[in-house]
C-alpha cells in the first residue's frame, strides 16, 4: 500500500500530525466520565485513531506495559508500546511490515476500521522484555466510537496467556507421547515380522526406546518449567557425532520415516560440546520430525554438524530437507501455537526457540529456498 508516497508492505504508514492528535486528545479530555469509566475496569484498553495511533490508554494497560501516563504512548501503536520484534522492520512502523499481514491483532483493528462495525479476534505476539523475546496471547475487541467530527475506536485486550499456555502443554504432552509410542510400534512391528534367535540385540534396541519415553514424558515437565522460567540446566560432556546419532536413531523406527531416510553428512565434525544434552536432543528431535512431516517419499533427511565461520569457537547443528516454507510459514514458524499441520500443533519450532536460545545461549533459524530446500539449525558456543 502507498501513503505519504511511502510504500508499505501491508497496512498504510500515515501518521497524525502532532496538533491533529493534540486535537484528538483534548476531544476525549471533554468526555471525563468515558476515560474514568475505563480507568475503572480490569479490561486492558486503548483508544485508537484512524492512522492506528493511541490519544487514550487506560489504567489496567499502563499496568501491563509498565508505563506512568497515557500521555507518553500518545502517537504510538500498539506494537511499538510492546516492544513488537516486528514493530521497527519498516520505517512505517507497526502493521506496515510483510510479516504484519499475519498479525492477529492488527488485522483486527484494520478490519474494524474498514467495516466501521465491531470485530474480535486473537492476538498471539512475540516481543522483547527485560533482554528476552517472549510470547503473548490476548483475546482481541475493536469497537468504533465516533466523537464529533471523529471516529476513534476502543480496543479491548484480555489476557489469555494463561488458558492458552495450559492447552498448549496438555497439546504437547500428548503430542509427544504418541511420537515416541509411534516410533515403539514401529520397532515392534519389525520384530513380530521377522524374530530370531538372536533376539538380545532387538530386545536391547526396544528398551532403549523406552528409556526415550520416559525422557519425553520429563520433556513436558521441562517445557512447564520454561515456560514459568523455572528450568535448571544439567549441562555435562558429549561428542557431537554422539548427539546426532542418538537423535537419528530416535526417529529411525518411527511412522513417519516410512519410506524415507535420516542420515548424517559425511562432513560432520566431532567435538566435545558441553551443554544440556536434554534440551539439545529435544530441540534436534522436533527439527528431524518437522522435516520427515514435509518430506515426500523417497526424500532424504539430513543432519549435519560444522563450526560457524561467523562465529569463532561456535558450532552449527542443522537439519536438511528438500521441501520450501512460503512466506506465510517463514513468518510465524516460531510463534507459539502455529502450525500448518492442524489446531493441535504448532509446539515443536516454539520450543527450539525457548529451548535454544532462552536456556542454551545458542541462536535458532533456519534458511529455505525453492531450489535447495530447507534447513533449521541451532548454533551453539563450544565453551
Amino acid at each position: 500500500m502507498k501513503s505519504n508516497d511511502v510504500v508499505t508492505l501491508h497496512a498504510i504508514g500515515e501518521r497524525c500530525s502532532p496538533d491533529h492528535l493534540k486535537k484528538q486528545v483534548a476531544y476525549l479530555d471533554e468526555l471525563p466520565y468515558l476515560t474514568q469509566g475505563l480507568d475503572a475496569t480490569n479490561s486492558m484498553i486503548l483508544i485508537l485513531n484512524t492512522c492506528r495511533q493511541v490519544v487514550f490508554a487506560n489504567k489496567a494497560f499502563l499496568a501491563m506495559v509498565n508505563r506512568g501516563g497515557s500521555v507518553e504512548l500518545v502517537g504510538q501503536r500498539t506494537g511499538e508500546i510492546i516492544n513488537c520484534i516486528y514493530a521497527c522492520d519498516e520505517i512505517d512502523g507497526c502493521s506496515t511490515a510483510e510479516v504484519c499481514k499475519d498479525c492477529g491483532g492488527g488485522n483486527a483493528i484494520l478490519h474494524a476500521m474498514e467495516t466501521k462495525k465491531e470485530f474480535s479476534g486473537e492476538f498471539s505476539n512475540r516481543n522483547t522484555m527485560h533482554g528476552y523475546e517472549q510470547n503473548i496471547n490476548l483475546s482481541i475487541h475493536v469497537a468504533p466510537l465516533p466523537v464529533k467530527d471523529e471516529i476513534f475506536y476502543v480496543v479491548s485486550l484480555a489476557d489469555n496467556s494463561d488458558s492458552v499456555k495450559r492447552r498448549i502443554m496438555e497439546r504437547t504432552f500428548f503430542h509427544d507421547i504418541i511420537n515416541t509410542v509411534g516410533a515403539l510400534k514401529g520397532i515392534v512391528g519389525l520384530l513380530k515380522e521377522d524374530v530370531s534367535d538372536n533376539v538380545k540385540p532387538e530386545v536391547q534396541f526396544v528398551e532403549e526406546y523406552f528409556k526415550y519415553l520416559v525422557e519425553e514424558i520429563l520433556a513436558q515437565k521441562y517445557m512447564m518449567d520454561a515456560e514459568d522460567n523455572k528450568l535448571v540446566l544439567e549441562m555435562t560432556s558429549m561428542e557431537t557425532i554422539d548427539i546426532l546419532q542418538s537423535v537419528s536413531r530416535l526417529y529411525e523406527g518411527h511412522d513417519v520415516t516410512t519410506n524415507k531416510t535420516i542420515t548424517l553428512d559425511e562432513f560432520c565434525i566431532n567435538k566435545e560440546l558441553h551443554t544440556d544434552q536434554r534440551l539439545l536432543r529435544r530441540i534436534l528431535g522436533n527439527m528431524v520430525k518437522n522435516a520427515l512431516e514435509v518430506s515426500d517419499k523417497g526424500d532424504v533427511v539430513v543432519l549435519g554438524c560444522s563450526m560457524d565461520k561467523e562465529q569463532n569457537e561456535w558450532i552449527i547443528f542443522w537439519v536438511h530437507n528438500d521441501a520450501y516454507m512460503d512466506q506465510r510459514v517463514q513468518n510465524r514458524v516460531f510463534q507459539r501455537s502455529f502450525s500448518t499441520k492442524g489446531a493441535d500443533r504448532g509446539l515443536g519450532t516454539y520450543s527450539m526457540k525457548l529451548f535454544g536460545e532462552t536456556f542454551l545461549k545458542g541462536q535458532v533459524g533456519f534458511s529455505t529456498n525453492k531450489k535447495r530446500g530447507t534447513r533449521f539449525y541451532i548454533k551453539l558456543p563450544l565453551k
